[in-house]
């Protein structure tokens, strides 16, 4: 599931990945082992609209700790790619 930090032009393009809905809106949030701040490639992100449903996240995955005004992160993607989810790997 996705908590929305940061949007450009209605399309949500930094966010924290969490284990589970509504993660980060109660106390406390997710530990920081579970939580991934993802910033977006280009071109790439959500619809608001489409943030609840699942999606893949593709991109280098790294350890490193950074604190956003929801919660802390213990790994970070940058240069996400995103993709609706569905049963098939994506390509």
């Amino acid at each position: 599931f996705i908590a929305p930090l940061n949007y450009r032009d209605g399309v949500i393009t930094e966010f924290l990945l969490v284990p589970y809905f509504g993660a980060c809106i109660h106390v406390p949030p997710p530990p920081i082992n579970q939580t991934v701040l993802v910033q977006t490639a280009e071109g790439q992100g959500i619809k608001t609209e489409e943030s609840f449903d699942p999606i893949w996240v593709m991109g280098k995955l790294s350890v490193e700790e950074s604190q956003t005004a929801l919660a802390a992160a213990g790994y970070y993607i940058e240069e996400a790619l995103i993709e609706p989810y569905d049963l098939k790997l994506p390509q």
